[in-house]
């Protein structure tokens, strides 16, 4: 006789809830406000009869109540049949014949626990086969030792159904693609016992088959997943459906397990890798079916965006531990994954089907084609620009201010902390080690050296010694951007030998651009104790001659590089203080042998101590800004408009801090600057701080370009505690002591980025604002130790 075992939980949700709600790739949510309708799935089981034969079970063609799906379970939810098989024939409700003999899939291993946390309850089964509106079931399984209990589940996903109320919407974070909610797709909460189950975050996703029929049309979908929750739940004794997601052969995405689709939500997918993963399965058997464009399309899109929640590369790989035994690896088991790998990967197993898991490779390089990279600052080419804050004052291997850069990457929402990585000269390829005053993090750019896409992150290191007995000779390491992020480059550059020399602190400024002309960015790097700098080519790390700053040391030096004669090879501006007092600016024009180093232009008195540079006044040619913080009444930002013949000194703009709201005690309004267009209309924004206002609590304030250039009239001031800022205003926090901008958020709107060296009594943090939020990353979330004053230098 047939059992109805549905198992009803203690409560009931989303009995009114929304009908077939999807967000569009721009994150506007498109909701169908509408009557949902609830389906109520059923189960009615037969047991399948013991014979003579031990190893073969038979149950005899029998007519059966309405069902569409079906599978074979049994007791032990650890048991499997081992080398044997289970097979099934169905009769069709509509046409009274019956079918072929169908095996069903046997790689299925019960990772889930029963609604008491426990394993009571939980059976170990097949893979559900859906077989459309049947009335008839016969089967026979074998094998050398058959489990106790086996039965024939019959599903019938839509045995009762209730109209509730009207829809609501739904919002979503930018990029992430149509989804069908739960509610969409009919989902019957009231089976689900449990709330979801999360874990820290999503390193990899998993792409699985359904191993069922590909004789479906889209129309029967929802259905089908219907089912598929109902025989994990009433069948398999699970708490919810396995999946994350599923998708359907027209591409249709559909929220699997509860818990919300931007969430960690942990499933029960892959034996062994359900912590920080994500499933998405795919509806058909892809042994014999091959996938269609549009399911590619879609497992990439949402990988590209589930991962990007958590700043990683789809293209990427990653290293995880097995956390179980599961008969391919061995618990704690470290084994190196692809980003996006397919469940055989992780497990026994042949799903997602030879013919899906073979599209895999252009699967993952077409989720990386979804993350345009940002601009200059994204070394993992995930489409956010990352954040990179060096820490010069920091321990490393015991040695205190041997220094550090940490590098946290940018996310849908903010740079994600919780990924970082924390650079040191113990990082794997960088060169040198760790010594006491070496200030690995003094100096830090960005750019594309070797020319593949990925942004290069060059450090300094000025208090390296390069020679024995000498000190502060100072160095520059490279770090290259990969799909898993940086990785160490060997051979510290490192001034040439025959003027080498201990004070001469080579890096203490750095900056990127592409003198030459040649597509990869080069390296200009300044050595102030010895008055002089280089530019150093990014492919072969040949040096130019030297470019003379002085007949002695120099201090405060500072370095920016744009084109502003817009003849297609970026130039570069220098600043220093000399021991008279002076404050030049040097300015180098590119060509196609890289910069005139030889053909200085010096511009006494018009340097300072910070530059930036882009088109404040859209002409085409980058203009500079100058930040003089230590001006009379609080600093100023002087401006110089480039030109055809290069930067004009005249007729540009000069913003002081008189000119802005708020009180201007202390000031030094232009102690930081970073120059972008961060409204996308046409005319470049400085962000600056004025880190001694307020009695040093310090301000950051972003001023507007225009065609007449950069000037006060809508200047937006940030102050902390204020305004989306995080944190609180006080005395020596020094908010502003160093900015930058850029698309943390890969939405392609800039976001901003102020430090705080003084914050917590010299802690330091670094705040970042995205869209109107903020948030603040203190010395625990840059994997760095208090008193190092974090947010003194941001990466630009």
């Amino acid at each position: 006789m047939y059992t109805n075992i549905g198992r009803q939980a203690a409560r009931t949700a989303l009995a009114t809830a929304v009908v077939l709600s999807v967000v569009s790739l721009s994150g506007q949510t498109q909701t169908v406000a509408a009557k949902a309708t609830v389906h109520k799935g059923a189960v009615r089981t037969v047991a399948v009869p013991e014979g003579s034969d031990p190893g073969k079970r038979v149950l005899a063609a029998r007519s059966a109540e309405p069902f569409s799906m079906l599978g074979v379970t049994w007791a032990d939810p650890d048991a499997t049949l081992g080398d044997g098989a289970a097979e099934v024939r169905t009769r069709s409700a509509e046409t009274g014949r019956w079918s072929a003999w169908r095996a069903l899939e046997l790689d299925v291993h019960a990772p889930e626990s029963g609604p008491d946390h426990t394993r009571k309850g939980v059976r170990g089964g097949t893979q559900p086969l859906w077989v459309g509106a049947s009335d008839g079931v016969q089967a026979r399984v074998t094998g050398k030792k058959l489990p106790a209990g086996l039965r024939v589940d019959l599903v019938d996903p839509d045995a009762g159904t209730r109209t509730g109320g009207s829809g609501l919407e739904k919002t979503a974070s930018a990029g992430q693609p149509a989804i069908t909610s739960r509610a969409g797709w009919g989902a019957d909460e009231s089976i689900v016992a449990d709330p979801p189950t999360y874990t820290t975050d999503t390193k990899a996703m998993f792409v699985h088959h359904t191993a069922g029929t590909n004789d479906y049309t889209c129309a029967e979908s929802a259905s089908i997943i219907r089912g598929i929750l109902t025989y994990h739940v009433k069948s398999n004794g699970w708490n919810d459906i396995g999946y994350n997601f599923l998708v359907d052969k027209c591409g249709t995405v559909f929220e699997g397990r509860a818990g919300g689709v931007d969430k960690p939500v942990y499933g029960a997918h892959t034996y062994g890798f359900n912590t920080d993963t994500s499933g998405v399965a795919v509806l058909g058997d892809y042994n014999t079916a091959t996938s269609t464009p549009e399911v590619r399309d879609s497992i990439a899109q949402l990988a590209a965006w589930k991962l990007g929640l958590y700043g990683i590369n789809p293209a990427g790989t990653v290293v995880m531990a097995a956390g179980a035994a599961n008969g391919k690896f061995t618990q704690g088991q470290l084994v190196t994954m692809n980003r996006i790998s397919g469940h055989r990967d992780g497990y026994p197993t042949e799903c997602p089907g030879n013919n899906l898991y073979g599209d895999l490779p252009a699967i993952r390089t077409l989720a990386a084609s979804k993350n345009t990279p940002s601009t200059g600052a994204d070394v993992n080419g995930d489409g956010h620009a990352d954040l990179a804050a060096g820490i010069p004052k920091a321990t490393a291997n015991n040695a205190a201010g041997a220094g550090q850069v940490s590098v946290v990457p940018g996310a849908r929402s903010a740079p994600y902390a919780a990924n970082k990585a924390v650079v040191t000269q113990e990082f794997e390829g960088v060169p040198g080690g760790s010594e006491a005053g070496d200030g690995f993090g003094s100096a830090t750019a960005y750019g594309d050296l070797d020319h593949d896409g990925y942004t290069d992150l060059v450090v300094a290191s000025p208090g390296e010694e390069v020679t024995a007995g000498a000190s502060d000779e100072g160095g520059v390491s490279v770090l290259r951007g990969t799909a898993n992020g940086l990785t160490g480059q060997a051979g510290m550059i490192n001034e040439p030998v025959a003027v080498r020399a201990s004070g001469a602190k080579f890096g203490s400024a750095l900056a990127t651009g592409d003198f030459d002309g040649e597509g990869g960015d080069d390296i200009l790097a300044v050595a102030p104790g010895a008055g002089r700098a280089w530019t150093v080519d990014g492919a072969d790390r040949a040096f130019s001659p030297a470019i003379t700053l002085s007949d002695g040391p120099v201090t405060d030096s500072s370095v920016a590089t744009g084109d502003f004669d817009h003849d297609g090879f970026d130039d570069a501006a220098i600043t220093f203080r000399t021991a008279a007092g002076d404050r030049p600016l040097i300015v180098l024009r590119g060509s196609s042998t890289g910069l005139r180093t030889t053909e200085p232009t010096v511009l006494a008195g018009a340097g300072g101590r910070s530059l930036g540079s882009g088109d404040l006044n859209g002409d085409g040619f980058a203009d500079l800004a100058v930040g003089r913080p230590d001006a009379a009444a609080g600093g100023e930002i002087a401006t110089y408009h480039g030109s055809a013949d290069g930067l004009t000194t005249t007729g540009a703009p000069v913003v002081a801090r008189g000119d802005l709201e708020g009180a201007a005690s202390g000031g030094e309004l232009g102690a930081s600057v970073a120059v972008r267009d961060t409204d996308g209309d046409g005319y470049a924004e400085v962000l600056t701080g004025a880190p001694g206002d307020d009695s040093g609590a310090g301000r950051a304030f972003l001023l507007h370009g225009g065609a007449g250039g950069l000037g006060a009239t809508g200047a937006v001031a940030y102050v902390e505690g204020a305004g989306g800022v995080p944190g609180a205003a006080q005395a020596g926090d020094r908010f502003g002591s160093a900015v930058t901008i850029g698309d943390l958020t890969g939405d392609g709107v800039l976001d901003l980025a102020v430090g705080a060296e003084g914050e917590n009594a010299g802690d330091g943090t670094v705040m970042t604002m995205s869209g109107g939020a903020g948030v603040s990353y203190e010395p625990t979330a840059l994997g760095a130790g208090g008193g190092t004053g974090i947010g003194g230098e941001l990466t630009r």
